[in-house]
């Protein structure tokens, strides 16, 4: 692999923006077919008047910290879990880190509800007392085996690689590892890639089968600092399109760095069209313990959100306002807190989350573990217009769909929506008078107007829609064919 020099990264990334700029989008149509549509960036936006862009914040679960360590394998400390849905099994499967003393273990646990969890004796490997008396899925050839995505293989029909796991060993220093299985736990070591923070080779692509987001160095004015790097691959085995994609702008806080990302590695794997990172801004702490080399160790961290619609230029949502913070002081979850990604459980966005008692330069005197937050689909984002009327009118597209639906909170006001031609002209019968107002909460109201206009005459021509809100959370879009 090559060794990307301080001049190129530099150079890299100032060519390639974080987001695209507005006015750039602005002279493109969108491309909104029977696709749910967000508000996360503004890719299907206009314009707004009046109307406020709000992150949401991921609510904590009642009943956290969902899973604790109380094994001797599992040492203080159990962090960055992997959830999904097994529905063969008919079962939530998690893979955790247990941070013990002397060696990282990924461990295992099973739940019907992903609420209430259960940590199987697996029989596989030996822990640190030398017997297999415990829930250990994966270990690594060195002390260090630290799961970063478990996922089913999409792209192999052979039973035995059934599930693809990539995990970090120290072997040393960070090195990736790619790992099959049949059945999600017994494990065997495809190949040994090494440190991919290093890689170039060729420009990114906008398709790639597999893409890591991950903590890089940035350099600035005052030394070099944690930003996220990117890179990609087609086969799992070469990598390239190293980029960093995530550094400090000028108007940031000068004590943030972006401490690590994670997205659903998965090139085909969207939310809607959205790939959706969780990046963990790290607030340093300027006086606190730094390491030899002037690396800052002390500092909360919390979790953030980024999207993307090529896995290579990366917009922050809000660059302020965490999705979710840490706890407050006094909490189990009080110094650091790093989400992995969405869980989609009927309506709701789980996010599985593994903490921190104390901030980063605790070291071996902290303990941590696995919580649980909570969004409506698709709450990321919402616009509102508060205590008087906001308008947003998306770019033009052509409709595909016949009919509307919002998602929408309007139990303390009112939401119209008007149909518009391409210069802005209200379609007859298809205007906000003639739609029957929204003045209640629901995921998937369904849009209707008072003419005997329908919407699906309009199919195949291009328009525009205005939604009129005055107290509304509107947080998507979508046509139903």
């Amino acid at each position: 692999m090559k060794t990307m020099t301080l001049t190129s990264v530099v150079v890299l990334a100032s060519l390639l923006p974080q987001v695209l700029s507005a006015d750039k989008e602005a002279d493109q149509p969108a491309v909104v077919g029977l696709q749910k549509q967000l508000f996360v960036d503004d890719y299907v936006i206009e314009r707004m008047d009046g109307v406020q862009r709000i992150l949401h914040q991921a609510e904590r679960h009642g009943r956290n910290p969902i899973l604790k360590p109380e094994h001797p394998w599992e040492g203080t400390a159990l962090e960055m879990p992997i959830v999904f849905w097994d529905e063969e099994r008919k079962l939530f499967r998690m893979y955790y880190w247990a941070i013990g003393k002397d060696a990282i273990y990924t461990c295992y646990a099973t739940s019907p509800d992903g609420i209430s969890w259960q940590k199987p004796v697996l029989g596989l490997h030996e822990g640190p007392d030398g017997s297999k008396k415990n829930n250990i899925v994966l270990r690594g050839e060195g002390p260090s085996a630290r799961t970063r995505y478990v996922v089913r293989n999409p792209y192999s029909d052979d039973p035995a690689r059934k599930f693809l796991a990539m995990y970090i060993d120290n072997t040393p220093g960070l090195t990736e590892y790619i790992a099959y299985s049949p059945d999600g736990l017994n494990w065997s070591t495809a190949n040994k890639i090494g440190d991919l923070r290093s890689v170039t080779g060729e420009e990114p692509t906008s398709d790639p089968r597999f893409f890591l987001v991950e903590q890089g160095w940035a350099h600035g004015p005052d030394g070099r600092y944690r930003g996220i790097w990117r890179t990609e691959s087609q086969d799992l085995e070469t990598w390239n399109g190293g980029t960093m994609v995530i550094q400090r702008q000028a108007d940031d806080d000068p004590n943030i760095e972006f401490y690590h990302a994670t997205s659903h590695f998965l090139g085909k794997r969207t939310y809607h069209g959205l790939h959706l990172g969780y990046y963990y801004p790290f607030h340093t702490e300027p006086q606190g313990r730094k390491l030899a080399n002037g690396v800052r160790m002390a500092g909360t961290i919390d979790t953030s959100l980024m999207v993307s619609r090529d896995t290579v230029h990366w917009h922050l949502v809000d660059r302020t306002k965490p999705l979710l913070p840490t706890g407050g002081k006094g909490t189990w979850d009080a110094g650091m807190v790093f989400a992995s990604p969405e869980v989609i459980v009927g309506d709701t966005l789980r996010f599985y989350y593994g903490a921190w008692r104390k901030e980063h330069s605790a070291g071996s005197q902290n303990d941590g573990a696995i919580g649980l937050a909570t969004l409506r689909l698709d709450g990321f984002v919402s616009l509102k217009a508060r205590n008087r009327r906001g308008t947003i009118v998306t770019k033009p597209f052509k409709l595909q769909g016949r009919s509307l639906q919002v998602n929408a909170d309007a139990e303390k006001g009112e939401l119209r929506v008007e149909i518009v031609d391409q210069a802005g002209k209200p379609i007859e019968g298809l205007a906000a008078a003639d739609c029957q107002p929204i003045t209640r909460d629901g995921l998937r109201h369904n849009v209707t107007w008072s003419a005997k206009k329908q919407l699906a005459d309009l199919k195949g021509r291009t328009i525009r829609l205005r939604f009129v809100v005055k107290d509304v959370e509107l947080y998507s879009f979508r046509f139903v064919d």
